[in-house]
């Protein structure tokens, strides 16, 4: 492999701060206004100047259903535009290696459980997420193309639901974890002696703590091209009852549990077969989920909503 450095892309978000933690030697993470992905020339001239040995390609627009639904051009448009500049200017550079960080939403709404690689093409995204989650999935599709006609290496990643130290906490942002964490510490602070959740508490939710998947992805990258799609997984299912449980331990909220089927509770279940990396890579999840929730927590209590931290 060659001698450069580490190129982290979306090096400022949520992923992308705990794998600059955890690179193990020296690395590049440019802003937006060092480096704007959505200009295929500019990649192209950071590229060449820099010759990165590996590129993590881990920036995008995202958010959660509530953004998906008001921005759905954007969400096609630009996580499209810059995997195609990055994937492009990398082949045209000669660039060895472009993990590409995807994401749960390119699989299909009815996917089996545990998701498999292989389901990926086997129908069409959820459509709340759907332009989000096709323009990841082309992704996929351009890499392996420039590989075969022009020998850009490639691994191609599909995380399972993130969580932890980092986390979106901001509405229109904030998935499962962090919504009710949030939830469960202002109810605690109000006196409040009920925690509403929606859904029955049945739905499963694949909850990989971020630490654990940055190293598992400075593993991948650092390492030579695969030319390959792997999942990222904890692999276990976790009922959002048993998540609310533990979020109501973490956060010391005494109350009740109140769950209101008149809302939507989202899909039945989710969770990836993660038996490629583990074999491939020997990936396997690290942390807890009590321990992962009091971690994010702590730093929620710490930089959103200051107070003692939970001693743990």
């Amino acid at each position: 492999m060659s001698t450069g450095p580490l190129l982290i892309l979306g090096g400022s978000g949520f992923l992308g701060k705990h794998l600059q933690h955890y690179s193990p030697g020296e690395h590049l993470a440019p802003r937006s206004g060092e480096l704007n992905l959505l200009d295929l020339s500019a990649c192209e001239a950071y590229f060449s100047q820099h010759r990165p040995a590996s590129v993590i390609h881990a920036a995008g627009f995202v958010g959660g259903i509530g953004l998906n639904k008001e921005n759905p051009g954007r969400m096609a448009v630009e996580n499209l535009r810059m995997g195609l500049n990055v994937l492009e200017a990398a082949a045209r550079v000669g660039l060895p290696h472009v993990l590409v960080v995807s994401t749960v939403c390119v699989y299909p709404k009815d996917a089996s459980i545990p998701t498999s690689e292989a389901s990926m093409w086997e129908g069409a995204p959820a459509e709340d997420t759907m332009p989000y989650g096709a323009a990841k999935r082309m992704l996929h599709t351009v890499a392996d193309a420039l590989h075969r006609q022009y020998g850009l290496g490639y691994t191609y990643v599909i995380p399972t639901n993130l969580y932890g130290p980092g986390d979106h906490f901001e509405e229109a942002k904030s998935h499962v974890v962090p919504a009710l964490l949030k939830r469960a510490d202002e109810s605690r602070r109000a006196g409040l002696k009920e925690l509403v959740v929606w859904g029955d508490g049945t739905q499963t939710r694949d909850l990989l703590y971020v630490e654990d998947a940055a190293k598992g992805l400075l593993k991948m990258a650092l390492g030579p091209a695969t030319n390959e799609a792997y999942n990222l997984s904890s692999n276990r299912e976790t009922s959002v009852r048993e998540l609310a449980e533990a979020i109501c331990k973490v956060t010391d909220f005494a109350g009740e549990l109140v769950w209101d089927t008149t809302k939507p509770g989202g899909a039945p279940r989710r969770g990836l077969d993660g038996t490629k990396a583990k074999e491939r890579f020997g990936f396997v999840a690290e942390t807890g989920l009590e321990e992962g929730l009091r971690q994010t927590y702590n730093w929620y209590l710490d930089n959103v909503a200051p107070g003692a931290a939970v001693s743990g």
